[in-house]
């Protein structure tokens, strides 16, 4: 095993290759604490194994010429970033790599390094042995010796299942052109989320501590404000009865489960209220009381949220981050407590209509890629139509605008008539009629886009530009899975660009705070941050243009907060803000 990573790995142009492992401890909100690392070069049979201050220096060389492998390796980039160690030019991470072997089939052992050994049919540790030792790591110091020996021990172990694993999969990685190469790319990503998830967000730790300590008395407060416009509340709990009644009583449609019961998840909700705002305070209360705990905030100790990104966790290759630990998980108006701290600055950096352009450019559709460089697809879907005369704006054609970016926007998630009907409140025969427009305005994408379907009926997976596969199971029919085969395109690219664009401005010094979807959260100095911001949105554009092809740009759009100022979502969470600071100013608990 051994002269075959050895011969293979340096017959691409590797001088070293370490396998490496690091055991810490992490606590909610806090950086890593490292514990030790070992690690083995797979080129000399160097082995190196260090503990606690051991670790002060770096002690790998950090060149193009040597190849780190690991397994979910932003771990490893954390430690890198605490212990103060230059980064690793090469990066080769084997969790994203099985994620991507498996994606959409799944494995029926998980993802986790031992579901990947028992996946290749390779000797594991016992699962039970690996969640001791990590209780005995997360556990903390002091460690007697013999415990010291047992972490040292349980960290070599998971390097030599790393060095098998490599094996089974090195194979896999070198068999097409470019795939290793794709390998790396993600591989760098994951180094730059190691990085970002030591940042942090800023946040009002303050108001934060105000809002847990006085939540149960804010919540009653909120049902006594909000309700009395439905009367849906009975004894502060939700009354399926009332609500119906209330539906009923406003004409509004709702779609029921198989049983004929309302249904009354979140999803449901959120797409309701989109149609019906009148239902948004409602469903803002419903988030606020059913699943929002505040206290889940996972809060470091210097005001930051910090929390696993969960890379490449969705299907797309996105980030899962956990909604309850997560400062943009959780209901819009808690996005409110992130402020920068005095002299900082705080800048929202996001692609406008990113799927429309991913839309246009990889399907060729000259005409969806005109109408995503105006500036404004709905109203320029509009004029292609021939619904709006060429001299129509938003301002004077809003109307047919609102009901074009409707169709536009569910297309790119498979919507059919009653669905985009259901969520925009336009009745279902325009909203047929529009999108026998859109497929007749945009042939290039519809044909582009029942091509990806019919390739999946066939058995083959779908990829993206950087080689992010998802495998549709056999014998999956086209009316369950078109809507996600559709979407997962426009998605799994706006992932690539997401990572890329991350990658680059993270390795040219920026701040990055967080991913969120389609955008990046920047933090620098007061006096630095237009000039950074500017910076930052141009790599974007540049990665953009890598992901969708030359002289194919997505513009971004840049929202900057200055201290003393707070982040604000005006159209979606300023007024349930607004009335969760008023129950908390009735306490008599506001901060300063």
């Amino acid at each position: 095993m051994s002269n075959f990573l050895s011969k293979t790995l340096s017959g691409l142009g590797y001088r070293h290759v370490w396998v490496l492992d690091f055991e810490f401890v992490v606590r909610p909100g806090h950086k890593p604490i490292p514990v030790c690392m070992v690690a083995k070069c797979l080129i000399t049979e160097q082995v190196i194994r260090l503990w606690g201050d051991e670790m002060l220096s770096c002690p790998f060389q950090m060149g193009t010429g040597d190849l780190f492998v690991a397994f979910y390796a932003s771990a490893e980039s954390s430690c890198f970033d605490v212990l103060g160690w230059p980064p690793p030019c090469r990066l080769l991470d084997l969790f994203t790599e099985f994620r991507c072997l498996t994606n959409g089939v799944g494995s029926i052992y998980g993802n986790s390094l031992l579901g990947a050994l028992h996946y290749f049919g390779l000797p594991a540790i016992a699962g039970e042995e690996k969640a001791e030792m990590r209780d005995l790591v997360m556990r903390g110091g002091p460690w007697s010796d013999h415990e010291k020996a047992q972490i040292l021990a349980y960290c070599q172990s998971d390097v030599d299942a790393l060095e098998v694993l490599l094996g089974a999969m090195l194979p896999l990685l070198t068999s097409h052109p470019g795939r290793f190469g794709q390998a790396l790319l993600r591989g760098r990503y994951m180094a730059a989320a190691g990085v970002v998830e030591n940042n942090g967000i800023p946040l009002d730790q303050t108001l934060w501590s105000e809002l847990v300590e006085n939540w149960d008395a804010i919540k009653r407060g909120l049902i006594d404000e909000i309700d009395i416009d439905y009367g849906v509340y009975e004894d502060g709990r939700f009354s399926t009865e009332k609500f119906a009644r209330f539906l009923t009583a406003r004409n509004i449609p709702w779609p029921r489960l198989a049983s004929g019961a309302l249904a009354l998840d979140d999803d449901t909700f959120r797409l309701q209220a989109r149609g019906f705002p009148i239902l948004a305070p409602l469903r803002e209360l419903r988030h606020a009381l059913g699943q929002l705990r505040l206290s889940e905030l996972s809060i470091g100790p210097d005001g930051r949220n910090r929390t696993l990104l969960s890379t490449f966790r969705a299907k797309t290759g996105r980030n899962q981050p956990s909604n309850s630990r997560f400062i943009f998980g959780p209901s819009v108006w808690i996005r409110h407590l992130i402020k920068p701290a005095d002299g900082r600055a705080i800048a929202y950096i996001d692609w406008s209509s990113q799927e429309i352009a991913i839309a246009g450019a990889l399907s060729g559709d000259h005409a969806l890629w005109e109408a995503y460089a105006t500036g404004d697809p709905y109203i320029a879907f509009a004029k292609q139509a021939g619904l709006a005369p060429p001299e129509a704006t938003k301002h004077t054609h809003s109307e047919i605008r609102n009901a074009c970016k409707a169709v536009v926007l569910g297309v790119n998630y498979g919507m059919g008539p009653e669905s985009i009907s259901a969520q925009s409140g336009i009745h279902i025969d325009r909203a047929r009629e529009l999108l026998r427009l859109h497929r007749a305005t945009y042939r290039v994408f519809w044909r582009w886009a029942e091509e990806n379907v019919e390739r999946v009926l066939l058995g083959f997976p779908l990829e993206t530009v950087f080689g992010w596969r998802i495998h549709f199971p056999p014998g999956c029919k086209a009316e369950v899975n078109a809507r996600s085969i559709l979407n997962w395109p426009m998605q799994s690219h706006g992932a690539e660009m997401m990572r890329l664009g991350l990658s680059m401005a993270i390795e040219a010094g920026h701040k990055i705070c967080a991913p969120i979807h389609d955008a990046l959260l920047l933090e620098a100095p007061v006096d630095q941050i237009d000039q950074e911001a500017a910076a930052v949105a141009e790599i974007m554009a540049q990665a953009s243009e890598i992901v969708l092809g030359a002289g194919k740009r997505c513009r971004s759009d840049i929202k900057i907060v200055r201290y003393p100022d707070r982040f604000e979502d005006e159209a979606r969470g300023s007024v349930m803000f607004s009335r969760v600071m008023g129950r908390l100013k009735k306490a008599g608990n506001v901060p300063a």
